[in-house]
């Protein structure tokens, strides 16, 4: 069982690391199809963003 371990750690972080890019990769899609269609908004939104930031 100990041998095994390093691969399961390895798998979980392939995992997360993978979910975490596609989540990224879902964002990014979402902002520009809210680009095209509503500027004013999602311009509104990142000055909101920056600000909280």
């Amino acid at each position: 069982m100990p041998q095994m371990m390093p691969i399961n750690w390895l798998m979980i972080f392939f995992m997360c690391s993978s979910c975490i890019i596609i989540i990224i990769i879902l964002l990014n899609s979402l902002l520009l199809y809210f680009n095209f269609k509503k500027k004013n908004k999602i311009n509104n939104l990142i000055n909101k963003w920056e600000w909280s930031w």
